[in-house]
């Protein structure tokens, strides 16, 4: 009888480790299945909504290694006009101060090439195509470049899941992103929040050095305006320069954010005529 009870009691101990590990092979199919892969990252980031258009006044602050200031306040209008390949346009207008009120900048993105890119100096009174010879310049003497100033990345980037992980309290995900036809950058570093698909964090390491080149964090709040996930506040900072960017989001008197989404724009304000003429 005692024998009997032991031999029931060792068949049900291992029919339970049996249903264990069944249950604990279930569990990993299906971690594996929800687990993203970097491609699939990067794919959610570029594809989260932003909206069919986008109206905004942002203030840009450039600091210099010796603390001192100067601000600079931009109205930027966004426009999507290719819907089948989600494809965008935007300008920029700056209103002040007075040394780089008028200036205006257009891009319009393409389906099979590189970006295009104007910019209206009032001091020459003309528009000037940017050439991709110039994508690693300052843009107006931030620390943003021409080529950090575009809409979309190349679709011949690769991109690896390195980890996730924490920041400012948000998880993400880290992705390391290269791009064979970058002039800029060896490789891009970015921690991707899981909630918004927001890069939170992007590390920029040169192409020539590979060292770390630059670093943009988003600061404060990500909320929804619209319905769509907003970013605040944004600061570029150049490491060897020891020069920061930063790009906040005006209010108005009511201290609601100056940024709007989906509502009309006329098309005539994303060509190079409304550049030189500013109507």
């Amino acid at each position: 009888m005692r024998k009997g009870k032991i031999f029931k009691y060792l068949m049900q101990t291992k029919e339970k480790e049996m249903k264990w590990k069944m249950m604990m092979a279930v569990l990993s199919c299906s971690l594996a299945l929800l687990a993203m892969d970097g491609p699939q990252v990067h794919e959610k980031m570029r594809n989260r909504d932003g909206g069919k258009t986008m109206h905004s006044v942002m203030k840009m602050t450039l600091i210099d290694k010796n603390g001192e200031s100067k601000d600079r306040v931009i109205e930027t209008w966004t426009m999507k006009h290719d819907e089948t390949n989600d494809l965008s346009q935007s300008v920029m207008e700056f209103k002040s101060p007075a040394t780089v009120k008028g200036t205006r900048f257009l891009q319009i993105q393409n389906h099979d090439r590189d970006d295009d890119q104007w910019i209206f100096l009032p001091a020459l009174n003309r528009v000037r195509r940017i050439a991709a010879t110039e994508g690693n310049a300052s843009f107006m003497g931030s620390d943003f470049t021409y080529d950090d100033m575009k809409l979309q990345d190349s679709d011949n980037a690769s991109h690896i899941l390195l980890r996730e992980e924490s920041f400012d309290g948000r998880e993400c995900y880290i992705l390391e992103s290269k791009d064979p036809d970058s002039k800029s950058y060896a490789k891009l570093i970015s921690w991707i929040t899981k909630e918004h698909f927001i890069p939170v964090k992007v590390e920029f390491y040169d192409l020539k050095s590979n060292e770390l080149s630059k670093v943009m964090t988003i600061e404060g709040d990500i909320q929804k305006i619209d319905g769509i996930w907003t970013v605040f506040t944004t600061r570029m900072k150049s490491i060897q320069e020891e020069h920061q960017t930063v790009l906040e989001l005006m209010r108005n008197k009511n201290g609601a954010p100056f940024i709007e989404y989906n509502k009309p724009i006329n098309p005539a304000r994303f060509t190079q005529n409304y550049l030189q003429t500013g109507k």
